[in-house]
């Protein structure tokens, strides 16, 4: 609770709450098509909407990813600190 609570305050700036960042943690899923891409499974596109206008990055919830994008969504959400 602690580190959600450091996400919450440092990383989104009390804009996004601890209850949608464990929805999103919970609900982002991507299974690996064999090809180089995934495909986004995650349904709850109303978190994904918040954290995406939140940090800017656009392809959050698009259906299909390079494993380039898979991983620079990773990277950035590990260095949100903006």
């Amino acid at each position: 609770m602690f580190l959600l609570r450091i996400l919450e305050i440092k990383c989104f700036k009390n804009k996004l709450s601890s209850y949608d960042l464990v929805n999103f943690m919970r609900d982002f899923r991507a299974v690996d098509k064999g090809d180089g891409t995934n495909i986004n499974i995650s349904q709850n596109q109303s978190v994904n909407e918040k954290i995406k206008k939140l940090i800017g990055l656009t392809n959050l919830d698009a259906l299909y990813l390079t494993e380039k994008e898979s991983d620079n969504i990773f990277e950035f959400t590990m260095l949100i600190d903006r």
